[in-house]
């Protein structure tokens, strides 16, 4: 039996049991009644007496953000609410083996609940229904795991994805899109060329009021990056440009064009792509079509997500302004088509990137023309992120949100905050999404490490190394006038030839450390293994081993010494 609770917004709280069938507990729609503003689930078998072996499984403990384990030792009660869960899953370990929950109903629609009480630890999933009738059931599925490892936990819900087809190998997608193998192979490198202040000085801009553009880089002065990059040697980048369009980055969307005129206009852009490809480069660019603005000639309310009383969605304030989000059904009919179609007739061939998409949990819409559950929201991302793949041979976006990683090849950053505090009930941060999608999708794995290549920090690459990430180089990574830069304040710069050598020398020297386990990138991840503190073994499904060492003294790897801050294959 499955217990569950439902609150309502009256007060008033009742208690329902639900049978398992088979292997899933499920609650119909049609048995909530009027008033419910959540409801929790909460099965006997996933609460633990204090001093148990084993442990809980949060696969994030904040939006794009770390997975951690809850060991079952003595602490202070206490109660963390997770509602930002990159991937609808939960686990419990009793040491030998364990419990994987996928939640398959509502899975965008619920807060994680892990907890420490005078009875024991609990872990549960509460629906955040606000008094509206769901869309779909409440399900979860249970699947039991062969193994108490968080790494076991891994590979059983990487073999749920892969056996539901909700996502394909690298192995198998590259042999329909060859970019995918292609962009593996070398750095990416990002390089911002144009952008408006942020904090923007004028919100609902217009052309008379639109504040000036920043120009970093024209497509003349990114030919030169594209030329030091091949004199030196790096013979697989992949460029990606950001903020090539009018009014630079974030600057009119969902209007791309013309070409921005100070950066060369279009015929410098076509230049640029051919010196690039007569290179054998993958040159991509970045868009988007979730933020838009209403200084754009195609901006609609039409188009905008509504709210329950019909008020259009604001997001946040960025170069255009004040933002709203479009309806991603209304982006993908109205201008997903017309804006791919018109980009690949410029030339561009490599993982278009499409802003957000992966790192934003999909709103509901309340528009009576384009209403939309949240499920639905993400498949309309999904079914955009395919079409640039079918446009320019792969598709990437900013997140681990992993709601439509069928139709994902690229990641920009994993893992928001390297760093963060421990959550009062977590013990212990792990790279379980690493474990579950290296071999399906391509990632660098933290903002911390972008630009790793030029910071001082070497234990940067290797926290990249150890998670299975690919390098990633962004030139401006920096562009806000006031605020954090949350991908560092160590920047990448082309202000003079002497900078530009010196940075692409940096770059070079971290690709040909990845040059020696680039292949590894079409393998999964088997096991991530703590050796000691800051040394780690990953184990590849291809049998190779590596071990990074973070530590600043040498590791002693049976007859072989892996030294301080390094990596070694075997």
């Amino acid at each position: 039996m499955y217990e569950c609770k439902l609150f309502y917004r009256s007060g008033k709280v009742e208690t329902k049991m639900l049978e398992h069938d088979g292997n899933i507990v499920k609650l119909l729609r049609t048995d909530i009644p009027e008033g419910v503003d959540h409801i929790d689930f909460m099965p006997d078998f996933f609460k633990t007496p204090v001093g148990s072996t084993g442990f809980f499984l949060v696969p994030s403990i904040l939006n794009d953000g770390h997975a951690a384990q809850t060991f079952f030792h003595p602490r202070e009660n206490c109660e963390c609410a997770f509602d930002k869960n990159n991937m609808a899953i939960y686990a419990k370990s009793d040491g030998d083996a364990a419990l994987l929950a996928v939640v398959t109903g509502m899975p965008m629609d619920y807060t994680l609940i892990a907890g420490i009480n005078n009875e024991g630890y609990y872990l549960y999933p509460r629906f955040i229904l606000d008094c509206e009738v769901p869309p779909e059931d409440l399900e979860v599925h249970f699947l039991n795991v062969k193994g108490g490892t968080y790494s076991a936990i891994a590979r059983r819900y990487r073999q749920y994805q892969l056996e539901r087809k909700a996502c394909l190998p690298l192995k198998e997608r590259m042999k329909e899109y060859p970019v995918i193998e292609e962009s593996a192979k070398g750095p990416g490198v990002r390089i911002r060329m144009a952008w408006k202040p942020v904090p923007p000085p004028v919100l609902e801009q217009t052309e008379e009021n639109e504040p000036q553009i920043h120009v970093a880089i024209t497509f003349d002065r990114a030919c030169d990056i594209i030329d030091e990059f091949h004199r030196q040697g790096i013979e697989n980048a992949e460029f990606c440009l950001v903020g090539w369009n009018k009014s630079g980055h974030d600057g009119r969307f969902p209007d791309i064009f013309p070409v921005e005129p100070l950066l060369g206009g279009e015929k410098g852009l076509i230049r640029l792509i051919s010196k690039a490809q007569n290179y054998g480069y993958l040159i991509c660019a970045h868009t988007n079509l979730l933020d838009s603005y209403t200084i754009a000639k195609r901006w609609r309310v039409e188009d905008i997500i509504k709210n329950p009383d019909g008020t259009p969605v604001k997001s946040d304030c960025w170069g255009g302004g004040q933002s709203y989000l479009l309806c991603p059904e209304a982006a993908h009919k109205r201008f997903a088509n017309e804006d791919f179609n018109e980009m690949a007739g410029l030339g561009f061939r490599g993982t278009h990137y499409l802003d957000v998409m992966s790192v934003a949990t999909p709103r509901k819409c309340y528009d009576l023309q384009h209403p939309l559950s949240r499920r639905h929201a993400g498949e309309w991302r999904g079914k955009t992120l395919a079409l640039a793949r079918e446009k320019f041979g792969a598709s990437g976006s900013e997140g681990s949100l992993d709601f439509c990683i069928g139709d994902l090849d690229f990641v920009l950053y994993t893992i928001f905050y390297m760093n963060p505090p421990m959550p009062a009930i977590c013990d212990e941060f792990i790279p379980f999404w690493h474990i579950v999608y290296h071999g399906i999708v391509l990632y660098n794995s933290f903002c911390d490490t972008v630009n790793s290549a030029i910071k001082k920090d070497p234990a940067l690459w290797l926290r990249n190394v150890e998670c299975g990430g690919r390098p990633q180089a962004y030139y401006y990574s920096k562009f806000l006038s006031v605020g954090d830069n949350w991908m560092g304040n160590e920047d990448l710069g082309c202000s003079c030839d002497d900078e530009l050598r010196a940075g692409v020398t940096k770059i070079k020297k971290e690709f040909d450390e990845y040059k020696m386990i680039r292949d590894l990138q079409y393998e999964f991840i088997e096991e991530h293994k703590k050796l000691a503190d800051n040394v780690f073994l990953i184990v590849y499904s291809n049998d190779a081993k590596l071990v990074v060492n973070r530590s600043s003294h040498d590791f002693d790897f049976g007859e072989v010494i892996v030294p301080a801050e390094s990596f070694m294959r075997f």
